[in-house]
Order: C-alpha cells, then sequence, then structure tokens
C-alpha cells in the first residue's frame, strides 16, 4: 500500500515539473517574439524572416497540441530546459540579429523534438501495456474455458452437482490472481444455500441462513454484473440483518478483504452466485479481475447446461416415461447389483414378478389414453407401499418387477397380500368407470429358490403366470 501511495506521488511530480518546464519554454519563446515585434521586420534578412515566422508557428502549434488530452503528460524535460538558459546566455552576448534568431530556434525546435520523441515512447509502452494485459486476459481466459471442457467428461460418470460446483471453485482460484478462498452459493426459491467451499468449512456455512436479497449484488444493484467488494466485515454488518452478521461472526466467515464475485444464469434466470475472496489486501481485486470472473461465470453456465443435458439423458435412460419407475434396462443393472451384493455378504433377496390384468379389455374399450392412466395408476399404488431400500421397475408393456432386499419368500408374499388389499380399498376411477386393478403375481428367493440369476427370474416367471392363470379363473 505505501509503495503504491509514493508511485503515486512520484507520478504526480513529474507532470507538475513537465508542465512547469512547458510553461516556461512557451513564455520564454512568447516574450521573444513580443521584443522582436519592437524590432523592423523589414530589416532582418530572408532567412531571419523564416525563422521568425516558424518559431510563431512552432509556438502556435506546441501550444494546440500541449491541450490536446492525448498529448498530456508528454511534455519537456529539465535538461532541454537548462540547455535553453544556457543557449539564452549566449544570445545575450551576441549582436547579430541572425544568429540570435538560431540561437533561439535551436531549443524551441529542440523542446518539440523531444515532445513528440517522449509521446512517441510513451504511446509505445502504453501499447505495449494494453497489449500484454489483453494476451494476460487471453491467456486466463483460455485456461479457464480449457479446465471447464476438462471437468465436462466427468460429469458423464458422476452426475454430483456438488463435486462439480467443489472443482469448479478449486480451478477458479488456482486461475484467478490473488484469490485464495471462496464459495458458491445456489438459488433454491428464495433461499441461497452454500454447496462449494474452499478455505472454509463447508458445513459450517451451511447452518447460515441467507436469502437472495442478502447477496453482495442484490445489495449493489448489479445482479447481472460482477462487483468487487472491499472489507467485506464492514459492508455485511451495515447490509446483512443483524442476526445474519451475527452468525457469519460467529462461526468466523467474515476472514476474507477483499471479495470478488459475480452470478451465473441458467434457463435465463439467475441460478447462483461464485464469490472469490482474498485474506490479505483490501485493494486485491481490479477491474481487469472483474472480467475474469465473468468469463468464468458464463463458463459455469456452459457446464451447469451440460450437466443437466447430461442428467436428462440419465434419467431417460433409467426410467419409464410412462410411469416414472426403473426401465428395463436400469432393472437388469439393479438386480444385478443386488445379486452380486447378496452373494458376496451371504444376504437373501425375493424377486416378485408381476403382470397386470385385463389391461387389453380396458384399452379396448376405453382407449389406449385410458390405459396408459391405468399402468400410472397401477404403479402409484405399488409405491405407496414400499419401503425406501425396495425397488419398483417395468420390464414390459404390462409387466412389472418388485424386489425386495433381504426379505425371503413369505415376508415377500405379505408384501404382495398388502399390495392387493391397497388394491380393494382403492379402485381405478374414470368418469362411470370403477375397477379394482388385479395382477398375476410370482415370486423366488435367493438363494433358497435358485442360486443362479437366470434360474431364480425363470421360477418367478412360471409362478407369476400359474398365479395369473389361477386368478383370471377364479374372475
Amino acid at each position: 500500500m505505501n509503495e503504491q501511495k509514493y508511485m503515486h506521488i512520484i507520478t504526480r511530480s513529474k507532470k507538475i515539473i513537465r508542465f512547469g518546464a512547458a510553461i516556461y519554454a512557451f513564455a520564454v519563446i512568447f516574450f521573444m517574439i513580443i521584443l522582436n515585434q519592437f524590432l523592423d521586420f523589414s530589416d532582418l534578412s530572408i532567412f531571419a524572416k523564416t525563422m521568425y515566422l516558424l518559431i510563431s508557428f512552432l509556438l502556435v502549434l506546441s501550444v494546440i497540441l500541449f491541450y490536446v488530452k492525448e498529448m498530456y503528460g508528454a511534455i519537456l524535460s529539465i535538461a532541454i530546459i537548462v540547455s535553453y538558459n544556457v543557449l539564452s546566455l549566449i544570445f545575450l552576448s551576441v549582436k547579430a540579429l541572425d544568429i540570435q534568431m538560431n540561437l533561439f530556434i535551436i531549443p524551441g525546435a529542440a523542446i518539440l523534438f523531444f515532445h513528440y520523441f517522449e509521446k512517441a515512447i510513451h504511446s509505445e509502452r502504453v501499447d505495449y501495456q494494453i497489449l500484454m494485459n489483453r494476451y494476460a486476459q487471453l491467456d486466463i481466459n483460455s485456461k479457464i474455458s480449457k479446465s471447464i471442457s476438462d471437468i465436462t467428461p466427468k460429469m458423464l460418470i458422476n452426475d454430483n452437482l456438488d463435486e462439480l460446483l467443489q472443482t469448479i471453485l478449486e480451478k477458479a482460484i488456482e486461475l484467478i490472481p490473488k484469490a485464495q478462498s471462496g464459495s458458491i452459493l445456489i438459488r433454491n426459491g428464495e433461499r441461497m444455500e452454500f454447496r462449494a467451499a474452499v478455505g472454509y468449512d463447508l458445513e459450517v456455512l451451511q447452518k447460515i441462513e441467507l436469502c437472495f436479497e442478502d447477496m453482495y449484488q442484490y445489495k449493489l444493484g448489479v445482479l447481472y454484473e460482477p462487483a468487487v467488494i472491499s472489507d467485506i466485515k464492514t459492508f455485511n454488518e451495515k447490509n446483512l440483518k443483524a442476526e445474519t452478521a451475527d452468525a457469519m461472526k460467529e462461526n468466523d466467515v467474515l476472514t476474507a478483504k477483499a471479495v470478488l464475485t459475480c452470478a451465473f444464469i441458467l434457463n435465463e434466470t439467475i441460478y447462483g452466485f461464485i464469490n472469490l475472496d482474498n485474506l490479505d489486501d483490501f485493494e486485491a481485486f481490479n477491474e481487469q479481475d472483474k472480467l475474469y470472473i465473468k468469463h468464468l461465470a458464463s463458463q459455469i453456465e456452459i457446464a451447469l447446461n451440460n450437466h443437466l443435458l447430461v442428467e436428462e439423458i440419465y434419467t431417460l435412460s433409467k426410467t419409464d416415461s410412462l410411469t416414472g419407475v426403473n426401465s428395463r434396462k436400469h432393472h437388469e443393472r439393479l438386480l444385478m447389483n443386488i445379486y452380486k451384493d447378496s452373494k458376496e455378504k451371504n444376504k437373501m433377496f425375493s424377486i416378485a414378478v408381476m403382470d397386470v390384468n385385463f389391461l387389453k379389455k380396458v384399452n379396448d374399450t376405453y382407449g389406449h389414453m385410458i390405459g396408459d392412466e391405468y399402468l400410472i395408476y397401477f404403479t402409484k399404488i405399488i409405491k405407496e407401499n414400499l419401503e425406501d431400500n425396495e425397488i419398483l421397475s417395468r420390464t414390459g408393456g404390462d409387466e412389472f418387477v418388485i424386489i425386495f432386499p433381504e426379505l425371503d419368500l413369505h415376508q415377500g408374499l405379505v408384501r404382495i397380500e398388502k399390495i392387493r388389499n391397497s388394491f380393494s380399498n382403492n379402485p381405478f376411477m374414470y368418469q362411470d368407470f370403477s375397477h379394482i386393478i388385479d395382477f398375476g403375481c410370482g415370486i423366488a428367493c435367493y438363494p433358497k429358490d435358485h442360486l443362479d440369476l437366470t434360474g431364480l427370474m425363470r421360477i418367478a416367471d412360471k409362478r407369476m403366470y400359474d398365479n395369473k392363470r389361477e386368478r383370471k379363473l377364479s374372475n
């Protein structure tokens, strides 16, 4: 901080000295011209007249250029003024008018030469600095884009959003200069939830209740633009509710001195915020850093869209589009996992294969749309009677399977009887049509009925068809 202050004073001092030097030089030339007005212009030689007019032109040009904004700061040096004074002393001892004029034109020309030379050097330095800043920005933006691109394939094998956000935050702190810690908050209605953190205890952060109106950007009135907050502790004490500020203070989460923050958007609404903190310097972040986090936020938006797309595809692949229960392919994976786990740990499980009765009659009588509602209602009643660890899947048009982990054959039969009673008490209703849904069911238990999964399914299928035939005959 002190070094920056002293450098600022030095820069301003140079400008003041140069400004004074320019005024001094212009004044000397101006007075020289005034003195020459008392001379007979016709007595001057052609060369002297030319020099006289040239000096007048240079004076006017110098004054004009000096006051153009782009020229400010590119003035004179003390060395030129010293040289000018030496030549002025020589001028006092010289009587020839032509020589006098030459002695005035030399420093005048030198002044303008150094004026433009310094301007050119300054312009080159500015252009070079702009170029380097743009290069640095492109370099960091490129690294941010690459990092997000590298994260994207992980979403194909891991659909955990919190892990994705944590990885993004860690990369952001690694890439953005002076970022030391940070957090990501996701909007849930009007509440904001901490979902990722670096440098803080995430479980502690999640205990703090924040609403959307507590966000930095909301308080600053710049919801969709990046922002920098210096002295975050004072900012929160002034803008947050007393209980919220106290909770953050008690949990020691106000340790940052500066915060760089930006919102990211999903489906045209604010989905969350990313905050990057510096713990040492109130002036750690600047306008350049805003550009970095803005680019980062745009990449987060792309990553989230990809994540949701993958999640949607994954959901479609594992669920039945009509009833919302597990699809056949996903059922096969789940069943294989349970089979392997039961085999390794010497545990039992039962499989109930079900086939809905009279579905064809409902379709033929009332149409397939009502038939679809019939199946949806069928799965609804069954799910209401299942435990959390029990799995329902649709394996065919009217065929369903329930997996009962750690239940034997008798326990499985009891569960199926409970489901039948639930259908009896809650018939399917459509306008004037009321029908108690019935189904055939066969149960097989591992390892009692068979040690092989294929054999187990074959036994359950046979028992289901036997039960279906018996129930149709009895009805």
